[in-house]
């Protein structure tokens, strides 16, 4: 079984459409048809159900793409091993723009200095989770909560990147330091200023409580004056001064915001973050790059 004729296959199960599947690849829908005939001649099953000029995956392609992935897979990392560092890598990371951007820096500092092509796909983490299991993604930045969701635990393993805290923060120039200039404050003082919220949470894209960042609204109600479906004008809002915002620890050191510290608050949010992958039986870039991520 061609190797090749699995990556063109998964490529096709990925998308169920055989035209944007060809331009995809750079090639004739017709090629790939034949490619698709000559899988399910070998195995002697039908791996799409086709309705017209539409396929759709059925339940025995499902379970061949699974398989697929993970042939695909061992024989990248089997050539890396042999070839070495003389190959250019594609590398694919998956996650939420937040843990990318903080991230990212430190997994490219560890692939040291090979030659390399990142792919960087921003997706909800149940979406990078999906597409490190069809093989589009090698890598895949999410909290613990979506490994709880992940349901073949056995073809994955995760490298535990560190945990983050959630803080109250506000940009320098924020009203609230003319009256408490230190940046200390109660709870009832604190309902005095605005923040600004996700529409949904940042790492899942799942709206969680009223305000989506982890904060107890049921506990200690506070005034939320913005909602953003974009984290980046979320972040503009607080670092101009007019919103307040409950953010990772990382966030407000990235983006140079001053932490509020509430005297009263008796709780805090915090998520534990992992790096997942499929562990491979080759000693390629991956295993390189994971057993550099477990080096301090």
């Amino acid at each position: 079984m061609d190797v090749e004729d699995l990556r063109k296959f998964m490529v096709v199960a990925q998308l169920n459409n055989l035209q944007l599947a060809a331009k995809t690849l750079h090639q004739t829908p017709g090629a790939l048809s034949k490619v698709v005939k000559r899988l399910e001649v070998r195995l002697g099953t039908q791996l799409f159900d086709r309705t017209g000029r539409n396929i759709v995956l059925n339940r025995h392609g499902e379970k061949f793409r699974h398989y697929a992935s993970q042939i695909v897979h061992e024989a990248d990392q089997a050539l890396s091993e042999f070839v070495g560092s003389s190959a250019a890598l594609r590398v694919n990371i998956a996650g939420p723009s937040v843990l990318i951007s903080h991230w990212l820096p430190k997994i490219i500092d560890k692939l040291g200095d090979n030659k390399s092509e990142i792919n960087i796909s921003v997706k909800w983490e149940s979406e990078a989770i999906n597409l490190l299991a069809n093989g589009s993604a090698h890598l895949a930045l999410v909290t613990d909560m979506a490994l709880d969701g992940i349901s073949q635990t056995g073809d994955y393993d995760s490298i535990a990147l560190g945990t983050t805290l959630f803080k109250v923060v506000a940009g320098d120039n924020h009203p609230l330091f003319k009256e408490y200039s230190e940046g200390r404050l109660t709870n009832a003082q604190l309902f005095e200023f605005p923040f600004a919220c996700p529409s949904v949470s940042p790492f899942c894209g799942i709206t969680r409580g009223i305000g989506s960042d982890g904060w107890r609204d049921d506990k200690v109600p506070r005034q939320i004056g913005y909602r953003c479906n974009d984290f980046s004008v979320l972040m503009s809002l607080v670092r101009q001064g007019r919103a307040l915002a409950y953010v990772p620890d990382f966030i407000a050191a990235q983006f140079g915001l001053r932490i509020i510290d509430v005297d009263d608050c008796d709780y805090h949010c915090q998520e534990n973050i992992q790096l997942v992958y499929k562990p491979s039986l080759a000693s390629g870039w991956l295993n390189q790059l994971t057993s550099a991520m477990n080096t301090p």
